[in-house]
């Protein structure tokens, strides 16, 4: 049996337009509208469903529409065409609707004796327009449009199974993102998207020159291009296994400012980020604190100064011959190290402080009991510890103390 067009999109009506905006429209179904299966597009089809593609009546073909979301409102009972309802009870009816992403035009196409698809639409639909189904040959145009689709990347199983191909310099040269449900396979459609662009080079017997890079934090591209795989990729992890192949990840210093710093390693604001900042200022002016040995004695002035700091303040050594003896016991000993650390130093900055120490243990050596130190023989301790610590640092220079 033969339709008339209007009697075929008749057919295809599905519902009615009731909200239009530039980014959403939504759609009132009809009551006898298809609840799981549609027959009307030529062959069974799943309707409604999340992504799946309506037509709207435009100016100069069909507005294509990806369907977003699926709702049930109560309203009114709606009123059939040519019937009167006038024995029913105003009740709340459930009325299903749906929100449509507008997506781009499908037109006439006389040449080829089919239809065209473009993106974008240079009229939107008005409130009361026909929603329709697109039909087999529709959806297939829909889905197949495009220039240089050369490679095939799988089937559209809300399409009647009609063909993805893609424009590999399109796909590669510009941004994508491979969206959908957990467990629907989008780690899988990355990969093969990789592999399947690489194995078509190989078979053209020609050396791949692309270069991809994978952020992996859940590990899941591991086996597919690790070493052990035929694309022998490099592997890169914070604690790398050698015996599979893997390298460390080693990340410079200069590749991040010490804000990015401090929220990749998520250091806490107080403590964990001014040491970092420390560290990472002296990375950058080449400076080890492991290693020099000018860091390495200022930081031992500053721990002499906290600890006779302390000792004054506890005023234990003005008046216990004991502690006072114990005093020179650790100055002795402070003296000895700084010598040592001042004779690698090119400049020698501690002598000054060396030297205080040596007259203060000058008349207190060999005693059993020394005499007790007096307030200004500790005040000058620490006025030139302080300024050994502190100093003036050398140019291009930081140092953590």
């Amino acid at each position: 049996m033969s339709y008339l067009p209007i009697e075929r999109l008749e057919q295809l009506r599905i519902g009615t337009v009731g909200f239009v905006s530039p980014s959403e429209i939504r759609v009132s179904l009809e009551i006898d509208s298809p609840d799981s299966v549609s027959l009307q597009g030529g062959s069974p089809r799943n309707f409604p469903r999340i992504n799946s593609y309506v037509l709207i009546n435009s100016d100069d073909g069909f507005l294509v529409g990806q369907v977003e979301w699926i709702a049930v409102e109560h309203s009114p009972y709606p009123k059939r065409r040519g019937l009167q309802d006038f024995g029913l009870i105003d009740l709340p009816f459930p009325l299903k609707k749906l929100s449509i992403n507008p997506v781009g035009t499908l037109r006439s196409d006389r040449k080829n004796d089919g239809f065209k698809f473009t993106r974008g639409t240079d009229a939107f639909p008005s409130v009361g327009d026909s929603v329709l189904l697109p039909t087999d040959q529709q959806l297939n145009s829909i889905i197949e449009s495009g220039e240089n689709r050369r490679v095939k990347i799988g089937d559209s199983p809300l399409a009647n199974n009609a063909e993805i191909k893609i424009d590999p310099d399109k796909l590669f040269g510009r941004h994508i993102a491979v969206l959908g449900n957990t467990g629907s396979g989008k780690s899988c459609s990355v990969a093969g998207l990789i592999q399947w662009s690489l194995d078509a080079v190989l078979q053209q017997g020609q050396t791949p020159n692309a270069r991809f890079i994978i952020l992996d934090p859940n590990g899941e591209y591991s086996r597919a291009f690790g070493p052990k795989s035929k694309y022998k990729g490099n592997l890169l992890r914070v604690e790398a296994n050698s015996d599979y192949g893997e390298l460390e990840l080693k990340v410079p210093s200069w590749l991040w400012n010490s804000s990015e710093w401090g929220a990749f390693t998520q250091a806490s604001s107080k403590v964990q980020l001014p040491l970092l900042r420390r560290a990472l200022r002296a990375m950058r002016n080449d400076v080890l604190s492991e290693d020099d040995v000018t860091i390495q004695a200022k930081h031992f002035c500053g721990i002499l100064l906290v600890s006779i700091r302390q000792l004054a303040s506890q005023g234990q050594i003005y008046v216990n011959g004991g502690h006072a003896k114990g005093l020179v016991e650790s100055l002795t000993s402070w003296e000895t190290s700084l010598i040592t650390l001042n004779e690698k130093i090119h400049n020698q900055p501690f002598n000054s402080v060396i030297s205080t120490i040596n007259t203060y243990l000058s008349s207190r050596r060999g005693a059993q009991w020394p005499a007790k130190p007096e307030v200004s023989d500790t005040d000058k301790l620490i006025s030139e510890l302080k300024e050994a610590h502190v100093g003036k640092r050398p140019a291009n220079t930081s140092f953590i103390c």
